[in-house]
């Protein structure tokens, strides 16, 4: 019995060692896929922007219906870029992973071109890891900002 609790206690001791470097290497890889996004932004590429998000990827954004597929994700990205956002800041908080799978729970601002803050809020993304790296699969934010008053 006392062998049986070492010998569990080693795999779980195992496990903790193993996955803490794991979800470091693939926060690593999602800042680096983050610095990707907030340079597209800021080169106004909605079309670019698009493509780092999976085949079936969804943004899921409040207030409305998820936007789903390449062509309407660069045409939600096309129209915020359009409505002054001329800025994208990315921090991540925390890195969840396990597999071809990892969870993103972060923070961001959105500002104009004169650096004026327009939003911000988190987000969580689901990211799938495919033959061409880690990519958007789910993104969802929300405003920290209070409802404008009406």
């Amino acid at each position: 019995m006392k062998t049986r609790s070492c010998l569990l206690f080693a795999v779980m001791a195992l496990i903790g060692w193993v996955m803490p470097s794991f979800a470091e290497g693939v926060r690593s890889q999602i800042e680096a896929a983050n610095a990707k996004f907030v340079e597209l932004a800021a080169q106004g590429n909605a079309a670019a922007l698009a493509g780092l998000y999976a085949k079936e990827g969804a943004v899921m954004p409040a207030g409305t219906e998820p936007i789903r597929g390449t062509e309407a994700i660069a045409k939600f990205w096309g129209a915020a870029l359009a409505s002054g956002v001329a800025a994208v800041e990315l921090k991540t908080l925390e890195v969840y992973g396990r597999g071809a799978t990892a969870t993103e729970v972060g923070e961001y601002a959105l500002r104009d071109k004169a650096g004026k803050m327009l939003d911000r809020g988190k987000y969580i993304v689901v990211w799938k890891h495919d033959a061409s790296g880690w990519k958007l699969l789910r993104d969802m934010f929300s405003t920290n900002l209070p409802p404008p008053k009406g």
